[in-house]
């Protein structure tokens, strides 16, 4: 168990863009940066670089949290994405900080910006019941159990992320889910094939988005053409079930993007793409 260390002040803004590496693409997208570090030990978590595996650091003062959030949200004019789960998972060590259900009912307040609640854990039945106007999306960073077994330690199985998922559906939450990052290994098409038909159990307009992101750790990363090869594939599997779910890449370049075919749908068609602004960090 790692040691969990209570602060009241941190470094502001506490509302920042999310990082994204130079000339790369960036999707607009907004963190809460309120806890620092993760309970679960991923092998491949580039947490483990920033700040070490023993200690996470949790920015104690809700009041403030919350009133910097809501200044962020009336300011910002453009419909946007704000989430917690950048720098930890966002539902791990909900039942002790209480901070995702009060993000929920004021998110809920206003109709023009979406909160991502992104997590490897099945801990939402506390959030249920609650009055959330459908302007919370419930996310799960996904791989096959081959691939949460051996390196996503502490995490609950595929099939608990799943049940989750459905319970949220369920419950009127829009869900989300991210392949990342994607592993190749031999036979990773067909297992990764069977993760996305088991999504697919869900039905698509319950699904807001999926991303695709590739292994990128340290100096694990692999070359371009591969993956732009795994992207391609991952997008034929999404696209045999469903035109409708937004497919975007993470933290990928131009080149990436453009030769991977997403085949998103027009914008007049989803309600979810507005929340997406791309540009190329420089």
């Amino acid at each position: 168990m790692k040691k969990i260390k209570r602060i009241n002040k941190v470094k502001l803004p506490l509302v920042r863009p999310c990082p994204c590496a130079i000339d790369h693409i960036s999707c607009g997208y907004y963190n809460i940066s309120h806890i620092l570090g993760c309970p679960y030990n991923c092998s491949y978590c580039f947490l483990h670089s920033y700040y070490g595996k023993d200690e996470i650091v949790v920015y104690d003062n809700d009041v403030e949290l919350l009133r910097q959030t809501a200044e962020f949200l009336r300011k910002q004019q453009t419909p946007c994405r704000v989430g917690t789960g950048q720098y930890s998972d966002s539902l791990a060590l909900d039942l002790k900080t209480g901070m995702s259900k009060k993000l929920i009912e004021l998110f809920a307040r206003q109709d023009k910006h979406l909160l991502e609640l992104k997590t490897k854990s099945a801990n939402v039945d506390h959030l249920l019941g609650l009055n959330h106007n459908r302007k919370t999306v419930i996310a799960w960073s996904v791989n096959p159990q081959k691939i949460v077994a051996n390196n996503e330690h502490g995490a609950v199985s595929l099939s608990k992320r799943l049940q989750a998922a459905k319970k949220c559906a369920k419950a009127g939450y829009p869900v989300a889910f991210h392949f990342d990052p994607i592993i190749a290994y031999d036979g990773w098409d067909k297992d990764y094939a069977k993760v996305v038909d088991l999504i697919f159990e869900l039905p698509d307009k319950a699904i807001a988005w999926i991303s695709l992101g590739a292994l990128r750790y340290k100096q694990n990363r692999y070359p371009e053409e591969k993956r732009i090869e795994i992207f391609n594939e991952m997008a034929s599997f999404i696209r045999q079930h469903s035109f409708f779910v937004y497919l975007y890449l993470c933290m990928e370049n131009k080149n990436v993007w453009q030769k991977t075919q997403l085949s998103n749908c027009d914008p007049a068609n989803n309600p979810y793409i507005k929340l997406f602004s791309f540009s190329q960090k420089s």
